[in-house]
């Protein structure tokens, strides 16, 4: 997803073309692209959140570096700063402030919801960085399962 031109993902066609071009310019080996199921990636781009994205002014693979107070993350660290990276998949801005897209590959067995809380933290510090960085709120954070074509709102 890093390198996909997502408007190349909404038919069968052009996604074997679109998954041609990352194994010619060298994003994926032949072998990394024989492994991409296009089905799950088709049903993505179909779906509604598929087409939120399509019409969005999408930023991807955002990377950040922020100093944040460590008692968010270890209540004995109240005062101390540690400093916060980490690279967002996708976001974009409507009304009403960001929304960030994670996508995972995880394979899903048991409970989704249960899953989903597992991102919880790391979600909620892509949350505050955004949002400290484009002075922003955000909306909504969405978890994306290829595994069984589920979006999450955390």
């Amino acid at each position: 997803m890093q390198f996909a031109r997502y408007e190349a993902c909404t038919d069968a066609q052009a996604l074997e073309a679109e998954l041609q071009r990352l194994t010619d310019e060298q994003f994926l080996t032949a072998r990394q692209a024989e492994a991409v199921d296009q089905a799950q990636v088709l049903r993505l781009f179909a779906s509604p959140l598929g087409r939120r994205i399509l019409t969005a002014r999408v930023r991807r693979e955002f990377k950040f570096s922020i100093l944040t107070d460590a008692a968010a993350y270890a209540p004995e660290a109240e005062g101390e700063e540690i400093l916060l990276q980490g690279v967002v998949d996708c976001f974009w801005e409507e009304a009403g402030g960001l929304v960030i897209v994670d996508f995972k590959t995880d394979r899903i067995s048991g409970n989704l919801e249960e899953k989903a809380a597992r991102y919880t933290p790391q979600l909620a510090a892509y949350a505050a960085a955004l949002s400290r960085i484009f002075a922003r709120p955000v909306r909504e954070s969405i978890l994306y399962f290829f595994d069984c074509d589920s979006a999450v709102t955390l």
